[in-house]
C-alpha cells in the first residue's frame, strides 16, 4: 500500500529533512515543495505497523512541525 506523507518543516531545515528521509529504504519519492507544505514524501508500506514506525521516524526529525498523512485503502 502507498503512504504519503506530507510535511511542514523549519525553512532552515528543509532540505536536511528530505536529505534524511531519502534515508529511508520504503521511499519512493521524496521533495520540498512550495505553497501549503514543505515536504511531500510518497512510501512503500506492507502494514498499518509499518506505518506508524515510518511516521514516528519522519516525526522524531529535527525541523518537523506537522504532518498530515494519507494511506491507500
Amino acid at each position: 500500500m502507498y503512504l504519503v506523507v506530507l510535511i511542514n518543516a523549519d525553512k532552515t531545515s528543509v532540505l536536511d529533512i528530505v536529505n534524511e528521509i531519502e534515508k529511508i529504504p520504503e521511499v519512493l519519492e521524496v521533495f520540498p515543495t512550495f505553497g501549503r507544505f514543505d515536504i511531500v514524501a510518497f512510501f512503500n508500506v506492507n502494514n498499518l505497523s509499518e506505518v506508524k514506525s515510518l511516521l514516528n521516524r519522519i516525526s522524531s526529525l529535527k525541523g518537523v512541525i506537522k504532518m498530515e498523512e494519507l494511506i491507500e485503502i
